[in-house]
């Protein structure tokens, strides 16, 4: 198969293989028209630019070369030692004090492994992903791109909690994938964001 054709059959087998919509896609990446992402899937990419495949590829945490066609290696990774946190510390998220135990899990070339931890999940709310007291492997930053899952603490009650973060005009709405789970409404002084979260069980979930 030609490249082009090895994008659309990769970038929809991407799409088939995670829950997310793709509005929440192109939000992601920076791309405001979903027709748009339809376009590459229907085979019109003669306008698709490098960068855009790079944040695809990134979203979704590939190799930008396997995306594009021109590699056979769909992920770039590397082993990386590390800690497994039992608490938050805000002021200092990765002190001693609050290791409990190391691992050693696969990371993508463009994750820093120094900036990267291990928690256990505080709730089912992201079920069947990531239930209490799965493993959850966040890459601390302070902000995520719209439609991420992030581990964040809610300031009004005072809790910690993963949920997926899209921020609105008026709100900032916080989804679950339990089903069970409301959405919660609120707002960007009510959250602190402690990271994103890009594996679950040390298995890819939320690329």
């Amino acid at each position: 198969m030609e490249p082009e054709e090895l994008f659309i059959s990769r970038f929809s087998e991407l799409i088939k293989s995670n829950n997310y919509t793709l509005e929440e896609i192109g939000n992601a990446i920076g791309i405001k028209s979903k027709s748009t992402i339809s376009k590459y899937l229907s085979g019109n990419i003669k306008n698709i630019k490098r960068s855009q495949i790079i944040k695809l590829a990134n979203f979704f945490n590939v190799s930008p070369a396997w995306l594009a066609g021109f590699s056979n290696e769909k992920y770039v990774s590397k082993a990386n030692r590390i800690p497994v946190l039992n608490k938050i510390d805000i002021s200092n998220i990765l002190a001693e004090k609050n290791i409990s135990d190391y691992i050693n899990i696969k990371l993508s070339k463009w994750i820093e492994a120094d900036k990267c931890f291990a928690i256990a999940a505080p709730d089912d709310d992201m079920l069947p992903l990531l239930g209490k007291g799965d493993l959850a492997i966040v890459h601390i930053q302070n902000e995520i791109d719209n439609g991420n899952t992030a581990l964040i603490y809610l300031k009004d009650t005072n809790r910690y909690t993963i949920k997926k973060v899209v921020e609105t005009k008026t709100a900032v709405e916080l989804y679950s994938m339990n089903p069970t789970i409301r959405e919660i409404q609120t707002t960007c002084e009510n959250i602190v964001i402690i990271g994103r979260v890009i594996k679950a069980d040390v298995e890819s979930a939320f690329e």
